[in-house]
């Protein structure tokens, strides 16, 4: 079975990058990430997502982005395994 996860910039500062994601553009919960340690925080669910599946998936996907990207983040990109 195919991982799909979407991630949508909503905002980004010198600090941080605030991402919506879910597995389409009509459920989407939000992700914030420490450009200076890396930390993920989930500020919203998925909505009807009762685990942390895409929360992990989309979590891992900004951490590559930030360690291989030097830090440029798209506007849209996606987690697919």
């Amino acid at each position: 079975m195919a991982t799909y996860v979407l991630l949508v910039k909503e905002e980004e500062t010198k600090d941080f990058v605030v991402y919506k994601f879910g597995p389409d553009e009509d459920s989407l919960g939000k992700i914030k990430l420490s450009k200076s340690d890396g930390e993920c925080e989930e500020i919203e669910n998925v909505p009807g997502s009762t685990t942390n599946f895409y929360y992990l998936r989309a979590a891992s996907k900004l951490i590559r982005i930030l360690k291989e990207s030097n830090g440029v983040f798209p506007d849209r990109t996606s987690y697919a395994s």
